[in-house]
């Protein structure tokens, strides 16, 4: 398995990103390629800061292919995205404010099994307390305690999402890009989607992330409207999971729609999303703008899924492909 480890930085240069990107380069799995994402305002040449210097040879001297991205200041998850479609099998990722346990990513992978999505571990804060007994990663109940943010032992458990820092299958799940710069709920909502395409999502207590919540990241951008936007984007996420339907989304041409009602008939209770509802007369269908709100569209991009896959057959067949894909059962 080739994993990429990767960083997203922002105001953390004299804090706590040095110690970060130390705790990857001295993990006793070594990860294929080590990238930085640089999301800084204002960035910075790190050859020229002594500790980075340091840092960079040592990447050379133990023969870790690394780079350093600069991003596109728009937020985390522009660069989490960059990272899932950057090729890897794998990819694992730790805020620029945490420290990884030198076997961190050897617990991790050794749960990244067949029909796992995503292996989290512990994301504590020295002193870590034992866990309650009402801690759950339950979907439907976020203001439960968090089973990572607690010191204790045992079996890996599994979850319904994912906090911090993880190691996930790549270009299976996709994050959400409407999400503003501050990406609030931005981890449960791309751990879950992998949870909808019926992976199991695992914790694992071995697996020791070590949390300092320095100052920098997105709380020295604090604004209240982006946490309340993305918070609205989330429930209506949220909302949509419950309704329990399968969605379609055909944000194409009237001939397109015709092509996909040769490839698929859509279960009954499904929602159609489309440009031209009179194709599905039978079908309730809503609007694309409408399908944005609950779902990322280009999940649902029938050009861009045949682009990535080098796809040279019938139209009609890509569409049963991509759904197949999706397998989105909402």
């Amino acid at each position: 398995m080739k994993i990429l480890a990767y960083i997203n930085t922002y105001n953390r240069y004299d804090s706590t990103l040095s110690m970060a990107l130390l705790s990857i380069i001295n993990q006793t799995r070594k990860p294929d390629h080590i990238r930085i994402y640089d999301d800084n305002k204002e960035p910075r040449d790190l050859r020229t800061v002594e500790q980075y210097d340091y840092l960079f040879k040592l990447m050379d001297q133990k023969g870790i292919e690394w780079d350093y991205v600069f991003a596109l200041k728009k937020g985390a998850h522009h660069s989490h995205e960059m990272a899932n479609m950057s090729g890897y099998d794998a990819a694992w990722f730790i805020d620029d404010d945490c420290v990884a346990e030198p076997t961190c990513l050897e617990f991790l992978e050794k749960e990244l099994i067949s029909g796992v999505g995503a292996v989290g571990g512990l994301i504590l804060q020295p002193p870590a307390g034992p866990l309650p007994r009402d801690a759950k990663n339950k979907i439907y109940d976020m203001f439960a305690p968090n089973i990572q943010w607690f010191k204790w032992s045992g079996n890996p458990r599994e979850v319904e999402h994912i906090y911090s820092s993880f190691l996930y299958r790549c270009n299976i799940a996709h994050h959400d890009l409407r999400l503003s710069s501050v990406v609030f709920r931005g981890e449960t909502m791309f751990t879950h989607s992998l949870y909808l395409k019926r992976y199991k999502l695992i914790i694992t207590p071995d697996a020791i992330t070590w949390h300092f919540q320095s100052v920098g990241g997105i709380h020295s951008q604090q604004k209240i409207d982006e946490w309340n936007h993305d918070e609205q984007i989330f429930r209506q996420w949220l909302d949509f999971i419950k309704l329990k339907k399968k969605i379609y989304v055909l944000n194409n041409g009237v001939g397109d729609h015709y092509m996909f009602r040769q490839a698929i008939t859509p279960e009954k209770n499904s929602i159609l999303a489309v440009c031209y509802p009179e194709v599905f007369p039978e079908y309730k269908c809503i609007s694309i703008a409408d399908a944005s709100t609950y779902v990322d569209l280009k999940d649902y991009d029938v050009y861009a899924w045949c682009d990535r896959n080098h796809w040279k057959g019938h139209l009609k067949d890509a569409f049963i492909k991509l759904y197949e894909h999706i397998n989105h059962t909402l």
